[in-house]
């Protein structure tokens, strides 16, 4: 089940035997309260916030649940999501370069996620990846010792690139993207990971570990019963069953990717250069 802002204040609330009136009083009606715990209703962040303090729950759990934002403006959030799930890097490198944008920056966790979208911009776009490795190190200053999902992210950027364009030190960056993975609350953006490690071995030319990493990654997502990132997993494997001359493969694998892309939405990554 994903989590969601709301079933983590439910989950906390029932650990502490705590009714919905006695967290509400004060803050929000029983009745909104009931309906942000069962994901009827989208709260703003000032809810958010005093709700939390009431449960003595840390805002940091919050990233499980929801896009990264790099702002209170649910507007920019918003354009910011839909640029880069259509891999529009060159927009989404201006819009953060936007006065607004910097100006919107207010809390340590949305200026990490500013410095991680920044860097998968720049690494998109630009030839010289050092402003990418230099923000993604930069997003990481603030990790503490049990990683964050994001934190996780930007160790598994970070590896690939450094992989990519300079002599191979990203690995181990990206073993520790999976440090104790399976006993990390679940969400759908540790499916990103196994995708990170797959294209890091396509773009090696390693398409046995390619394959590996795929078919881990399938595995990690359908064991939890989620479909964000299968249409660009079974994109991958076509184009490693290409490479491999598998043409079976290559059209199970095409036609699964286009069927997952149709029904959820998603845009496969195309870039596909060895």
């Amino acid at each position: 089940m994903e989590i969601t802002i709301g079933s983590i204040l439910k989950q906390t609330r029932q650990s502490q035997h705590l009714t919905q009136k006695a967290v509400a009083d004060g803050i929000c009606s029983q009745a909104m309260l009931s309906s942000l715990e069962n994901d009827k209703y989208i709260p703003n962040a000032q809810l958010v916030i005093a709700l939390c303090q009431r449960l003595s729950i840390s805002l940091d759990r919050l990233t499980l649940a929801e896009n990264y934002a790099i702002s209170n403006d649910d507007n920019l959030n918003q354009e910011l999501d839909r640029l880069c799930n259509q891999h529009q890097y060159q927009h989404l490198f201006e819009l953060l370069h936007q006065k607004t944008t910097l100006n919107a920056l207010i809390t340590p966790a949305q200026t990490q996620s500013y410095y991680y979208y920044l860097a998968i911009a720049e690494f998109q776009i630009d030839v010289d990846t050092t402003n990418a490795i230099q923000h993604l190190k930069l997003a990481l200053a603030s990790s503490s010792s049990t990683p964050s999902i994001l934190d996780r992210l930007c160790l598994g950027t970070l590896g690939l690139i450094l992989n990519l364009h300079t002599a191979p030190s990203g690995d181990k960056y990206l073993q520790q993207s999976f440090a104790d993975i399976k006993s990390a609350v679940y969400h759908p953006n540790l499916n990103i990971l196994f995708y990170l490690q797959a294209f890091n071995a396509y773009r090696q030319q390693d398409f046995l570990e390619c394959t590996h990493a795929i078919e881990n990654g399938l595995n990690f997502i359908t064991n939890h019963d989620s479909h964000y990132m299968l249409a660009n997993l079974y994109y991958l494997l076509a184009k490693v069953a290409s490479q491999t001359n598998d043409l079976n493969l290559q059209s199970e694998a095409a036609q699964r990717s286009k069927i997952f892309a149709e029904l959820f939405s998603e845009h496969p990554y195309q870039d596909f250069k060895i």
